[in-house]
């Protein structure tokens, strides 16, 4: 007799912390980072980024970015070396 087991594979979601440096107008450096936490609904994942902005605007020198591919910005007192943040949501099934 021959039972195949059949897999559920259940959607999860996760956060993706995007991190760019521009020098003098250029890109520099850029990195994904993708979030240890899976969620299971995608409200969940976009709380935990609501919660991270919030934090990092209250206790930290990034502020909200002009640039419409990124959320968040911290400038150097020179102003030519800017870090730039993003955050999305990845889904996978698991």
């Amino acid at each position: 007799m021959n039972t195949e087991v059949k897999q559920v594979l259940q959607r999860k979601y996760r956060v993706q912390v995007t991190v760019a440096i521009y020098r003098e107008g250029s890109l520099s450096y850029k990195s994904e980072i993708l979030s240890p936490a899976y969620y299971d609904k995608r409200q969940e994942a976009r709380d935990h980024i609501r919660q991270e902005i919030r934090e990092r605007l209250a206790h930290s020198k990034f502020f909200r970015s002009t640039r419409l591919d990124y959320d968040l910005v911290r400038y150097t007192e020179e102003g030519s070396c800017n870090t730039f943040l993003r955050y999305s949501i990845q889904d996978s099934e698991i």
